[in-house]
């Protein structure tokens, strides 16, 4: 018998087809591994970082206050923007007006807490030329405390308040006008409120957060005699108080009323209190003739001619505003749309104050009156 033998070939590609092991395999499993790979990105670079400073201890509601943000920028030269969000109980009264790009910036922000938990903004900055990449500092809640103030407290709370001047006038029949003059240093301004008064407001106020020149008036019944009233001290931790007397103040020469003897009950008391003690005086004289009779009695003339000298009539264009005040922003009384007279009561710079014939009291500028 021939011995046959069979050489054969160990299988090489069974292993490969039925195993997982396989090319196709093995490519796929090598794209995965890339894939995982590519997949997992790098941190983005931190450019901006942002810190509050200078923050109170204690904050009262109404209270303006102000924080620092300290913003560190990697990238020096490159101008960024920041954008407020998200705050909560919070009026923002101040921001940056520029912000100019440097590796660090001390920013002022000035706010006013207008309730008890109120909440800081978010502080969202972004460079200019990648504004798509935030960076982001979430505000925290603030613990304000509520005052339990008198009833005769003026709403405002600062460093401190000072009354510059006063001014009390006539300002219809059966009301006086009362004009302030307030420097009040990191207050609440736009707050401040006097009792009792239906008519008051704001007429101009100037400067800046640490000295703000406040003007204001309020009217008030001809009863009234004085006006008190109190703000809080944040600097001396407590409430202070002014008292004002309203002494309308007749003289040519000021910016005071000077009205006609019908202008009100006091004012015909007055005339007749001032006769009567002429006539006395008078009779003194005649009896002692003591030297010091005569110069009371030229006195009391005098004071009784600024009653009974008639006032000068002059002529309002149409078109005329009349102001509360003489000042520039002066809150406006009415508009005159006819030309109508008016009697003249006092001059101030570029301002006259007039008395309307329904007694209405206010100024208008010299360019209203009629040239004619």
């Amino acid at each position: 018998m021939l011995g046959i033998s069979f050489a054969t070939e160990p299988s090489v590609y069974s292993a490969y087809l039925d195993s997982e092991f396989s090319e196709e395999n093995i490519t796929t499993q090598n794209n995965e591994e890339i894939n995982v790979s590519t997949s997992i990105k790098e941190p983005d670079e931190q450019l901006i970082y942002l810190n509050i400073e200078n923050m109170p201890e204690k904050i009262y509601v109404g209270q303006v206050f102000t924080l620092t943000l300290k913003v560190t920028s990697l990238e020096k030269n490159q101008p960024y923007t920041i954008d407020l969000e998200n705050e909560y109980n919070l009026t923002i009264m101040q921001e940056p007006n520029e912000i100019a790009p440097k590796a660090i910036n001390y920013l002022t922000y000035v706010f006013k807490a207008t309730s008890s938990q109120a909440k800081l903004p978010d502080f969202v900055v972004y460079y200019d030329n990648m504004p798509e990449k935030e960076y982001r500092l979430n505000g925290s809640y603030l613990k304000t405390v509520s005052l339990n103030p008198p009833k005769d407290f003026s709403g405002v709370l600062a460093k401190n308040m000072q009354l510059v001047n006063y001014q009390a006038s006539t300002y219809t029949e059966d009301t006086n006008l009362l004009a302030l003059q307030l420097n009040i240093s990191y207050g609440n301004y736009d707050d401040f409120h006097l009792p009792n008064s239906n008519n008051q407001g704001i007429d101009t106020y100037s400067g800046d957060l640490n000295s703000t020149t406040l003007l204001y008036f309020a009217v008030y019944p001809l009863n009234v005699e004085k006006v008190e009233f109190t703000y809080f001290n944040l600097s001396k931790n407590r409430y202070e108080k002014f008292n004002i007397p309203i002494i309308v103040k007749r003289s040519s020469v000021s910016t005071q009323s000077n009205l006609d003897p019908q202008a009100s009950e006091f004012t015909k008391f007055k005339i007749i209190a001032t006769i009567v003690l002429i006539t006395v005086w008078l009779i003194l004289w005649l009896m002692h003739r003591g030297w010091m009779y005569p110069i009371l009695i030229i006195l009391a003339v005098a004071y009784l001619l600024t009653y009974l000298i008639p006032l000068k009539t002059i002529c309002i264009k149409p078109g005329s505003t009349l102001y509360l005040l003489p000042t520039k922003q002066s809150t406006p009384v009415m508009n005159i749309y006819e030309e109508v007279e008016a009697k003249e009561m006092n001059r101030y710079g570029d301002y006259v104050k007039i008395q309307l014939q329904n007694n209405t009291i206010g100024w208008i500028k010299n360019e209203s009156i009629c040239t004619h």
